[in-house]
């Protein structure tokens, strides 16, 4: 894998093989960035901007092996 910043946890396989596990971590660090609402259905309606959306989209890519 050729990312240079250095991962929160271990980016998802060619195989998938580790699918659960990648997708509970991804879910936690979006919680814990209050973004949770950017992949599931938000509960109270609140808003969801382009700017929370692309800082999902770059943090779900850096963490997909290359090859995906």
């Amino acid at each position: 894998m050729s990312n240079l910043n250095k991962l929160d946890f271990t980016a998802l396989e060619v195989s998938e093989r580790n699918y659960l596990k990648w997708i509970q971590d991804v879910k936690l660090h979006l919680i814990a960035k209050s973004l949770r609402a950017t992949i599931e259905e938000p509960a109270n309606d609140e808003p969801i901007y382009e700017t929370q959306k692309a800082i999902v989209l770059i943090f779900i890519r850096r963490h997909i092996y290359d090859a995906l």
